[in-house]
């Protein structure tokens, strides 16, 4: 259910009181407790804040390495990794958030669809960036490995993503 102010509400049993001051048996009331994306990013714990970390990391990495070759092509290196490093956390916590809220059996599976969509625009503007940049200059073999680049990361994070979920209680 949505309210009126877009949040996502959930609808929580709570025991009623009757008139003896005992509860009634078989009757509750319903009460409503929002979810946000604020109280969604507060939950985030530890680990998600290092796997937000990670990803830049990771990002900051990937730019060094193919730097060379990006200014080659007619790609400037600075934005490149200017737009590496802006999306990486938004794309990291995304991707603990999705996992989170897939994991936990009393939020709907569209509460993660926002924030998995965040994940999957942040994951393609560098590699957008990088097309868009080259225009006519980088050779098709160029387009062809940039495009393995970015299924291959793809996939492996869709993969890890999915273990993730569908890891035992004990292991996430």
């Amino acid at each position: 259910m949505i309210d009126v102010s877009g949040n996502d509400v959930i609808r929580t049993p709570v025991a009623t009181i009757n008139e003896q001051g005992g509860p009634f048996i078989g009757s509750t009331a319903l009460s409503d407790q929002k979810i946000g994306w604020v109280q969604d990013l507060r939950s985030l714990g530890l680990f998600g804040r290092a796997w937000a970390v990670g990803v830049v990391l990771f990002s900051v990495a990937r730019a060094l390495l193919t730097w060379p070759t990006l200014s080659t092509y007619g790609v400037d290196p600075w934005v490149f990794l200017a737009i590496d490093v802006i999306t990486a956390p938004p794309y990291g916590v995304g991707q603990a958030l999705t996992v989170k809220i897939l994991r936990d059996p009393s939020r709907h599976t569209r509460d993660a669809t926002g924030w998995a969509a965040l994940v999957v625009v942040m994951f393609l503007a560098p590699y957008i960036y990088i097309l868009m940049a080259s225009g006519e200059r980088m050779p098709l073999a160029a387009y062809v490995l940039v495009a393995l680049w970015a299924l291959l990361f793809g996939t492996l994070a869709i993969v890890r993503m999915r273990k993730q979920v569908l890891a035992d209680d004990d292991l996430a």
